[in-house]
């Protein structure tokens, strides 16, 4: 910080006594400086300014008079607001475009305000100060890209008269220069706009800046008593996620996702509860069908082979009804058996299809065995799940019965890896795949039936040799693939199987000790 104070300033030229105007240009300076203290960032020595290089100059000479009045090129008039008020703040906007692939290289911000300013260059702040007698020379190095820029001031007035004079230099990377003078073309910015000093486009209420004076016009002065010159930078190009409209949107989003994960929380709640009422329910009508309506066909049933014994003539429509009696009751067993959600693991799976595979082939001429592992993971299926992979077996076992010729045949029950695997395999005369007749057999609803859950069916058969039906159905699949699936289910299959998206599920340590076969 360098100061060059000499007594001879034009003001006090007709002072005889170089002594007395060296005295009092003394006592003027200190009390600037002390109705300056006091007032934040007016100080032009204060920490503000401590690390900036400034240069004070007087014009005292002809020759630093020509030096403080050249500072003043490029300033425009003295502007305001339309009306002019006492502690008055206003805000002073003005945009400017920087050509393209010319940026700027170098500026110089000259600025003055009675009584008080702060200025932003594309909402970074350069610098303020509230003396009207200096002159502040902002010089901005660095580098300004082509674009939209924005110049804001906020002025101050004390009392009294008010106005704030501006001139902006910008030095192009060609060589051109770019003035920006205060002048009408300015707006004046309503004090209750927020986010202004960044605002690239002017509102239409608001107002051109007002013409206040000249420069060099009563009462202001026509060179400044002090020019004060500060080293500052171009803004720096602010982070597109730093941006005002990027955050802005980014909350947006944010409470939208929010607004979302709370749906979508409420409707999994509401699905849980929802499902978990449609469980008992089922399991209420699976008691309600075995208490009630199985025990009316198991006495039914028993009056009938009562009515039986007691005859001494033959008739054949007893024993028939009796037996169709006990058709009702073992299918009855069986809708107990899929709707019923205690019934739903693999080692019950296992147990009902051997159950029925013995019922149903006792009174044919096939020998059966089954090949179950006795150590079956502890899963659950699902009663979509449960219902088509059952029905697919019952179809392989009637084809077998109907078709197959066979006296042996085996039923394969295991889990390979994460795949629950059944193969029902006989020794009959077998059939070629590629010219069967796929209309007068089951395959294509066992194959539909195994699709719906994501499963497969594969047979494999030669004349002669024998046929294998092997259905598989995946225990681990993924969450949004269950719910695709579930859903395409219901459409398909036009069944009300509200819960056929329901995962598969690990068994309870209470339930480990029923694993059993």
């Amino acid at each position: 910080m360098a100061f060059d104070v000499n007594p001879n300033l034009p003001a006090f030229r007709k002072c005889k006594l170089p002594g007395v105007g060296l005295l009092v240009v003394c006592v003027l300076f200190s009390l600037s400086l002390v109705g300056l203290k006091g007032q934040p960032g007016t100080n032009l020595l204060n920490s503000r300014f401590s690390n900036r290089n400034i240069y004070v100059d007087y014009g005292q000479t002809p020759a630093s008079y020509r030096v403080v009045a050249a500072a003043t090129n490029g300033l425009g008039s003295w502007i305001w607001a339309k009306q002019t008020l006492d502690k008055q703040t206003i805000h002073l906007w003005k945009s400017f475009n920087i050509p393209a692939s010319d940026p700027a290289v170098h500026a110089d911000l000259r600025i003055a305000a009675d009584n008080a300013f702060k200025v932003w260059l594309d909402g970074q702040e350069i610098g303020d100060g509230s003396d009207w007698r200096t002159l502040s020379i902002y010089e901005l190095n660095g580098k300004l890209d082509p674009g939209t820029h924005v110049l804001a001031i906020e002025g101050f007035n004390d009392c009294d008269k008010a106005g704030v004079i501006v001139g902006f230099h910008l030095k192009l990377a060609d060589g051109r220069v770019l003035e920006i003078p205060s002048d009408t073309s300015w707006n004046i910015v309503p004090n209750s706009v927020s986010g202004w000093q960044t605002a690239t486009r002017p509102s239409e209420d608001w107002p051109k800046a007002t013409f206040i004076a000249h420069l060099g016009q009563f009462p202001w002065w026509s060179i400044p008593t002090t020019v004060a010159h500060i080293q500052e930078s171009f803004p720096r190009p602010v982070p597109f996620w730093q941006g005002r409209d990027f955050q802005f949107v980014l909350v947006a989003a944010c409470g939208f996702f929010i607004m979302i994960g709370f749906y979508l929380l409420i409707q999994f709640v509401s699905q849980s509860r929802t499902h978990r009422l449609l469980q008992i329910e089922r399991d209420r009508i699976a008691r309600d069908i075995h208490d009630d309506l199985g025990s009316k066909l198991t006495q039914l049933l028993l009056t009938g082979e009562a009515s039986q014994i007691k005859q001494e003539t033959s008739d054949v429509s007893v024993p028939r009804m009796c037996e169709g009696a006990r058709d009702i009751l073992a299918t009855i067993d069986e809708v107990i058996w899929i709707v019923n959600s205690q019934h739903n693991k693999l080692n019950d799976f296992a147990i009902q299809v051997c159950k029925h595979a013995q019922r149903f082939l006792e009174s044919s001429h096939i020998r059966f065995r089954f090949d179950v592992d006795h150590e079956l993971p502890p899963r659950t299926l699902t009663q979509l799940c449960r219902r088509n992979l059952f029905m697919a077996v019952k179809e392989a076992l009637n084809n077998a019965v109907k078709h197959s010729q066979a006296t042996e045949l085996t039923i394969h029950i295991q889990l390979d890896g994460p795949t629950f695997v059944i193969m029902v395999e006989d020794n009959g005369i077998g059939f070629d795949c590629q010219h069967v007749n796929i209309t007068r057999n089951g395959l294509v609803n066992m194959m539909q039936r195994m699709e719906e859950i994501g499963g497969s069916s594969r047979v494999i058969s030669q004349s002669g040799e024998g046929c294998k039906i092997c259905l598989s159905v995946p225990l681990k699949n993924s969450r949004l693939r269950r719910h695709w699936l579930g859903s395409l289910n219901q459409n398909r299959s036009h069944a009300h199987e509200e819960d056929g998206d329901v995962p598969a599920e690990e068994i309870t340590q209470a339930d480990k000790s029923r694993n059993v076969l």
